[in-house]
């Protein structure tokens, strides 16, 4: 298989600690063959090689899902690009094509038998999710008693990442870093347990705030870490910010939105410090890799946001003003973006 080909799994020798990962989303990797079966979409590629705005002309659906179903298919080594078009490899032709001899018939669930499959159809059959994909932090952003914005799963992995941005970022001349949409504040747990200078604020809805309180205290580390509930869209900043985080929350947000929070970012940081973003950055050609791009595939049924690049999320916080954009790995698959305000 030549280098362009881009593989879900890629045989690296050694530890991987995202394979699980992996394994998850291996199952939105049927989902999307499925979906791309359903609408015709290698049927639309048979004759010639396409734009994503050409298959959805073909196809009268709209531009987003497309983009994120042809990407999909970019990364399982179904399809390829080139100069922006993309084609059908030839040894997968016979598998996915209606007269292919090796063409596997699909089966995918009939409505009402997976919940999944339906709410990922219905969000590229429509264009944006239906109602009851969106998450709990949008249908109910208020503080309950029911709040499930606690997973020991998922706090403990957001606490491994926390302790991987440390490794690849020198806090140790700043105090107080702002977790933006921090949720149960994994992130700032594991940061701060690396600074013993640093001090963490997580700003999220309300409806994380129980659960939050008692994540930072089951870890230890309420006298480093507290929760400010709060709209980051609306409410004030902590006026002692020095750096201000976000880790995967620029996703959900169309670019305009990602432009709102960038500017606030800006306005409430000093002169001279940070914004950092923590994703799962697409390659340039939105081709790779599997978390990146399955993530975006995973945001079809929950948001109206976009998995980027890192040159595109550069591109949005120079839009507001931010100097010096770079990019660093934390660890084998996440990626931070930073920013300076500059005095």
């Amino acid at each position: 298989m030549s280098s362009e080909h881009m593989v879900m799994f890629d045989g690296r020798v050694g530890s991987d600690p995202y394979v699980i990962y992996k394994i998850h989303h291996a199952t939105r990797a049927r989902m999307a063959w499925w979906i791309c079966e359903e609408i015709g979409l290698y049927e639309a590629l048979r004759d010639k090689p396409l734009s994503v705005d050409e298959v959805r002309k073909a196809l009268d659906l709209q531009y987003r899902p497309i983009a994120i179903l042809l990407a999909a298919n970019a990364c399982m080594g179904i399809l390829g690009i080139r100069d922006g078009r993309y084609y059908i490899y030839d040894q997968q032709r016979d598998y996915v094509l209606k007269d292919g001899r090796a063409r596997r018939p699909v089966h995918p669930p009939v409505p009402g038998e997976s919940k999944w499959y339906d709410l990922h159809k219905n969000a590229v059959l429509n264009g944006k999710p239906t109602e009851e994909g969106l998450p709990e932090w949008i249908q109910d952003p208020g503080e309950s008693s029911e709040s499930k914005a606690f997973d020991p799963e998922r706090d403990g992995w957001r606490i491994m990442w926390g302790e991987s941005l440390a490794g690849a970022f020198d806090f140790s001349s700043y105090r107080t870093v702002l977790d933006l949409g921090g949720s149960t504040g994994g992130l700032l747990t594991g940061l701060t347990g690396c600074y013993p200078n640093l001090r963490g604020l997580v700003l999220d809805l309300p409806y994380s705030r129980r659960s939050a309180e008692a994540a930072i205290d089951l870890a230890g580390a309420s006298d480093r870490v507290r929760f400010v509930p709060g709209d980051f869209f609306e409410d004030p900043y902590p006026d002692d910010t020095d750096v201000i985080v976000m880790s995967h929350v620029i996703h959900d947000w169309d670019d305009l939105n990602c432009l709102r929070i960038l500017k606030r970012c800006y306005d409430a940081l000093p002169a001279g410090h940070p914004v950092i973003v923590q994703e799962f950055l697409l390659n340039e050609n939105k081709t790779g890799p599997t978390l990146a791009v399955f993530q975006w595939f995973g945001l079809l049924r929950g948001t109206m946001g976009d998995q980027r690049t890192a040159s595109e999320i550069s591109a949005l916080m120079a839009e507001v003003g931010f100097k010096q954009m770079e990019t660093r790995p934390i660890d084998k698959e996440q990626s931070i973006v930073v920013g300076w305000k500059k005095p």
